[in-house]
């Protein structure tokens, strides 16, 4: 039977904040199996908060009582007691995770449930959560299909580029529909620095104070579509690609790929501008409508993602595994350890793998590296061949290791005794090494490890996987 847990999923981005409330149900879905194997096997929503504008004090701090009010107010509204949430993630995206105020937001906000994780997702964690979060259901039924997702918010365009169901790379341009913003009469309050110098040098009749309309303001769209264009592997000319691009990708993108769009920008794709095209009090209307009539994109293969605004984190799943003692390896004084990122590593076809655990990392944008979690999709069936693995792992973890990080190891076969004694050959003696065997997590997922239990022969571990619509 499964096991059914009440969880909240909190989204605090550059321009917006919402909430959704849904009810996960978890099952072992190798029940006869001496791994288990715990799942999310259904997902209901049970609430949508409304899109709100994020609160701000002012440039630099965001409004911590208007947030917490509003995560109290949805609370009251959808009749649900906090004590009820057994599981929880807050997000903060873009611009607002760089607040000054920003750590103490998600820690006051975690008090709200039991068990959040939480992140303060830079670009590409972004670029990874939007893309999941449109096409969670086309990348479990259709792996092989490769995707790139456009997440088009208001200060920024996130892209992620998916292959096989994984993420393989991301990119993050300053291209969005709050950018430029308009007051009630359609007079110009707000012009981004970036997109000023545009206007300055293609010489645009367009200035602070200043009446917009559609038409003065299209060349300055057209600039950005093209930008959008090139990102997705159009080769016409694009003047300002570099000087909007602030996190480059760093592999080519498959030029069949299926092309999905998300954020709000995303829900102002009109063939036909609506007769107030700054209902909003931005041009993202503007820009919607120009990336739905370019010609570049109507002979692509658009796909229509489950979420375009709300494609958002709805929570975190758990599941608990206790790990046989006989076959793992650890630093007891490293734990307990919590919401420890996890890369998926597939060494049979990774020749050189640091620039592999270096983009991975990049993914989660860490401001300090806690510890990481490095789960091994498949190991060596060999003596020879995992004291191989554990040799090339420690030479591609060079970096880290010099910076002391807490490592865990992962893998499903049972084997980590023997791969932690090979791989702390090549570590200092004393480093902080976990080494589990007997568990199954994927890239994205959060893990929590605690201190040993039964006279020091298992160690209780909780995976965390963020749950997406």
């Amino acid at each position: 039977m499964p096991e059914t847990i009440q969880t909240v999923g909190i989204d605090i981005g550059t321009t917006t904040t919402s909430l959704v409330l849904a009810q996960l149900s978890i099952q072992n879905t190798e029940a006869f199996s001496s791994l288990p194997h715990v799942q999310i096997v259904d997902k209901q929503i049970n609430y949508r908060s409304p899109v709100i504008f994020t609160p701000l004090v002012d440039a630099k701090k965001i409004n911590q009582e208007a947030l917490q009010a509003f995560v109290a107010h949805q609370y009251q509204i959808a009749k649900i007691n906090k004590a009820d949430l057994k599981m929880g993630a807050i997000i903060m995206t873009g611009e607002t995770a760089r607040k000054q105020n920003a750590r103490r937001i998600l820690q006051s906000l975690s008090q709200f449930a039991g068990n959040f994780v939480c992140a303060t997702a830079g670009p590409r964690l972004e670029s990874f959560i939007a893309g999941k979060g449109a096409n969670q259901a086309l990348l479990e039924k259709h792996p092989e299909i490769p995707v790139i997702n456009l997440d088009i918010g208001g200060g920024t365009t996130n892209l992620a580029y998916f292959k096989n169901g994984n993420c393989m790379d991301t990119a993050c341009f300053d291209i969005g529909g709050r950018l430029i913003r308009v007051n009630d009469h359609r007079q110009i309050t707000y012009i981004a620095p970036k997109i000023q110098r545009i206007i300055s040098r293609l010489a645009l009749p367009i200035h602070l104070g200043d009446t917009a309309t559609p038409a003065i303001l299209q060349p300055l769209i057209n600039e950005m579509v093209r930008a959008l264009v090139k990102m997705v592997g159009g080769t016409q000319p694009a003047p300002f690609y570099n000087l909007l691009q602030t996190d480059p990708m760093n592999h080519p993108v498959n030029q069949d790929a299926l092309i999905t769009f998300s954020g709000g920008v995303s829900d102002c794709f009109f063939s036909k501008l609506p007769t107030n095209p700054f209902k909003y009090g931005d041009i993202g209307i503007l820009l919607g409508h120009a990336i739905k009539t370019s010609a570049f994109f109507k002979a692509k293969h658009i796909g229509h993602p489950t979420e375009t605004i709300g494609a958002t984190v709805i929570g975190a799943g758990s599941q608990t595994v206790t790990v046989s003692g006989s076959t793992i390896r650890y630093s007891s004084n490293v734990l307990p350890l919590r919401n420890v990122p996890v890369i998926s590593l597939d060494q049979s076809k990774i020749t050189d793998i640091n620039p592999i655990i270096e983009d991975r990392l990049m993914l989660y944008d860490l401001p300090e590296l806690a510890a990481i979690g490095i789960t091994l999709q498949h190991v060596g069936t060999s003596f020879q061949a995992v004291a191989k693995q554990a040799a090339d792992l420690a030479s591609g973890l060079t970096n880290l290791i010099r910076m002391k990080v807490p490592l865990v190891i992962l893998m499903e076969k049972n084997v980590a005794l023997f791969f932690g004694n090979c791989f702390r050959e090549h570590i200092p003696k004393d480093y902080p090494l976990v080494c589990l065997d007997a568990v199954s997590t994927k890239d994205g997922d959060y893990i929590d490890i605690g201190r040993p239990v039964a006279n020091g022969q298992a160690l209780p571990l909780i995976i965390k996987t963020l749950a997406f619509n």
